[in-house]
């Protein structure tokens, strides 16, 4: 493979995915580093001093055919814990650590940078996000502010590049970061603010949103030609980016390197990897085939339901029946959204009509519980994947959990399962999985149903017993790892699929959020993953 020059250091390839894209978490950007040479450029999430939540769910929708609108909020974990977790895994020589940083005041860059200096290889300065009121673009707005940030950070001697919103005029912003030392230049990033709406209601819970994809390809281009008319620094361009031809054009304008974010969408590990050679050979050789893998159907449509029955299963678990089927395949998920109030992933108990398991939980579980006869509820999906089964199966599962495994009693016959719960009231669905399953084994935490303990006291025994080819699981992360200990000594990590509770955000493998200790994403990865993706 060729080598690549990016500040006096021969970095493995051309490419890199712009800040808060996939690489949000560090066993996500460990991962990309290790697997796949030609991105040479590991840009980080923006990181700021101190711990950020960032916007509650819906963070994204999709705009347009192949764009997106976003409000994420600048999630991230603060600038020492990211330290601590960035400090302790290697960083190939060929790979150049571009770490976004972003503050509302000289004094947050100055701080981030002096914290930062020992593990960055540079500094991108986000001065440019749209949707917030306090940082990013709102900042870059005041060029004096600018050049003063610029110079604060450049002055560490690390290549500080400057992320430049469309949004704002070009040319200023580049005569000013030029004032403070800038040493090159990341364009675009997202365009906005904007609203969205879908039946005449904001999809973002943050109501506005940057718009990223094929949609902003045309400013895009259009900024990097200006930023060239005043500079002859090393641009990173980004901003509808999806093959070769998109790549050339943007080298023409005046590019050096090329930041690929939404055309990742849906892409698996496996996939992006495969992605990220095949561009490359592409712009090599001026062919187009890496455009095969991106995915054509995204299934980010909302789809209007109605409550047909809310029924109070116990204290804090209802069962809410939907008026119309959900085509999806076991192990799939789907998003729902209520709109003002939020929206997060669930797995349908069943599909045909469309129903739901809830635990009320936080304060959008606490929404869901309220709906009545006739209310409105949207569903988005389906999304994850189906896993491939044969031979006996054994679903085994906890809590509400159990409710991702029912359409895998619906459609494999030869099923046994292994469910525990805390009581018996906590059990008032398994009349749906007596209809499937050939046999069924129940654990109580407190004895008034089967077995008095927990459901892993039988597992071993019914493993040895049973000899299930494929053990299906679903539950919470603690239980799920007993049960992954155990299940090793019987079957191949192949033939052990668990679907663990991990943050899902976009569900599209954009946010990266999901991402397991072994850097997979469970959203695309999964949702049910074999032992050495977890």
């Amino acid at each position: 493979m060729s080598k690549y020059k990016f500040f006096g250091k021969t970095i493995s390839g051309p490419f890199t995915i712009p800040s808060g894209i996939i690489a949000t978490e560090i066993s996500s950007i460990e991962k990309i580093m290790n697997e796949i040479p030609e991105i040479g450029i590991i840009t980080t999430k923006s990181i700021s001093l101190t711990p950020k939540e960032g916007n509650r769910e819906p963070i994204i929708a999709k705009y347009a055919p192949r764009s997106f609108i976003n409000a994420v909020g600048l999630a991230n974990p603060g600038v020492d814990e990211f330290i601590a977790k960035i400090s302790k895994i290697n960083i190939p020589k060929d790979k150049f650590l571009l770490v976004s940083i972003f503050g509302n005041k000289v004094e947050d860059f100055e701080q981030l940078a002096k914290k930062l200096y020992k593990y960055a290889d540079g500094f991108e300065l986000n001065i440019s996000c749209p949707h917030s009121s306090l940082y990013g673009q709102v900042v870059g707005q005041d060029m004096s502010l600018v050049t003063k940030i610029v110079k604060t950070v450049s002055d560490f001697g690390k290549p500080t590049l400057v992320k430049v919103s469309p949004s704002l005029k070009i040319k200023d912003t580049v005569k000013h970061a030029l004032l403070g030392g800038a040493a090159g230049f990341v364009a675009i990033n997202t365009k906005g603010p904007e609203p969205f709406t879908f039946d005449n209601h904001p999809i973002l819970y943050n109501k506005v949103g940057g718009i990223s994809g094929k949609f902003i390809k045309k400013l895009g281009l259009k900024c990097i030609r200006e930023i060239r008319k005043y500079s002859s620094l090393p641009i990173i361009a980004c901003g509808g980016i999806f093959n070769s031809p998109d790549l050339l054009a943007y080298q023409k304008a005046g590019a050096n390197y090329f930041g690929i974010g939404s055309a990742l969408a849906l892409m698996d590990s496996n996939t992006l990897k495969k992605y990220f050679h095949t561009l490359l050979l592409d712009f090599q050789k001026n062919t187009n085939n890496a455009n095969k893998l991106i995915a054509k159907k995204l299934n980010m449509d909302y789809k209007k339901f109605k409550i047909v029955e809310n029924q109070k299963l116990t204290s804090d678990v209802y069962y809410l029946k939907l008026n119309k089927k959900f085509i999806l395949k076991p192990g799939q998920f789907i998003f729902a959204w209520l709109p003002d109030k939020g929206e997060k992933p669930f797995s349908l108990f069943d599909n045909k009509p469309a129903s739901l398991l809830i635990r009320e939980r936080g304060c959008f579980t606490k929404e869901l519980i309220k709906l009545k006869s006739g209310d409105t509820l949207y569903l988005r999906g389906p999304l994850g994947n189906s896993p491939k089964t044969k031979g006996k199966i054994l679903l085994y599962g906890g809590g509400c959990g159990i409710a991702a495994l029912f359409l895998f009693a619906k459609k494999y016959k030869n099923t046994i399962a292994l469910f525990g719960a805390r009581n018996k009231d906590h059990l008032t669905y398994l009349n749906k999985f007596n209809k499937y399953c050939k046999k069924i084994v129940i654990a109580t935490d407190d004895g008034s149903f089967g077995h008095h303990g927990f459901a892993q006291d039988l597992l071993e025994d019914l493993i040895k017993r049973e000899k299930p080819t494929t053990i299906i699981n679903c539950g919470p992360e603690i239980m799920m790892e007993n049960a992954i200990k155990i299940e090793k000594k019987y079957l191949k990590p192949e033939n052990i699929l668990s679907s663990i509770e991990y943050l899902t955000k976009c569900g599209i493998g954009i946010c990266g959020r999901c991402a397991t200790k072994k850097g997979y994403r469970s959203c695309v990865d999964g949702t049910f993953l074999t032992p050495d993706q977890i």
